[in-house]
């Protein structure tokens, strides 16, 4: 009895096949999802030599190396999460801020721990007589300097609020005001007196006399 000879079909041919199926300008994401790599191993499978089959344990081997390569890109992107909200949210870095002043854009000035009321400005243009007010609650002067001639540029400025007897006073929250000349930037100094935290990956927030200030708002710390 003559047995018909089988007739397997050319894997080179229909793998060149396939390649000829695909658009020219084919272009991927560059990224194998569990999807792409089990749609993989099936086509792998279908179009396998029958005389050089795939080796189970191959097979196996791809399989955990996928598994592997998956799990460390679900940790990666875990640890680069959680380093966002650290870098976020470092709370302890910004404990260390309690006790030092720091330079935030505004008008009210505050006394720090040896009773000296600071800040700075831009003068825009030169000034003949430039003078500075340190202002209350109810708008009496305070203190105040005469600063004179002034050239335009940065203008830095501090009041010693010590009485008779060498002694720092907190007048409490004082407005600035300049006078005989225009200028932007003013921000002065006020002492951080705790940290709150925020919610989600927010940054913590620096209390302050003045109210709640980002550490991002902060120009310097002192």
């Amino acid at each position: 009895m003559e047995i018909a000879p089988q007739v397997f079909e050319n894997t080179t041919n229909n793998i060149a096949g396939l390649e000829a199926a695909q658009p020219a300008n084919a272009v991927g994401n560059n990224s194998l999802g569990q999807d792409s790599f089990l749609r993989l191993m099936t086509t792998q499978l279908k179009f396998q030599d029958p005389f050089d089959p795939l080796d189970n344990q191959a097979m196996v081997a791809q399989l955990a190396q996928f598994s592997s390569v998956a799990g460390i890109s679900e940790m990666n992107q875990s640890l680069t999460d959680i380093a966002s909200m650290l870098g976020n949210n470092r709370l302890s870095d910004a404990k260390e801020w309690i006790g030092h002043t720091v330079l935030v854009p505004g008008t009210f000035a505050v006394a720090n721990k040896d009773g000296v009321y600071a800040g700075e400005f831009e003068l825009n243009q030169a000034s003949d007589n430039l003078s500075i007010d340190l202002l209350n609650e109810t708008g009496e002067i305070v203190m105040f300097a005469e600063l004179g001639r002034q050239d335009a540029g940065p203008v830095e400025f501090s009041f010693d609020s010590k009485n008779a007897n060498g002694e720092p006073q907190d007048l409490g929250r004082l407005r600035v005001r300049v006078n005989g000349g225009s200028i932007s930037d003013l921000a002065t100094w006020v002492p951080v007196a705790s940290v709150q935290t925020s919610q989600a990956d927010e940054p913590p927030i620096l209390v302050t006399p003045i109210g709640n200030v980002l550490p991002s708002e902060a120009l310097r710390i002192g």
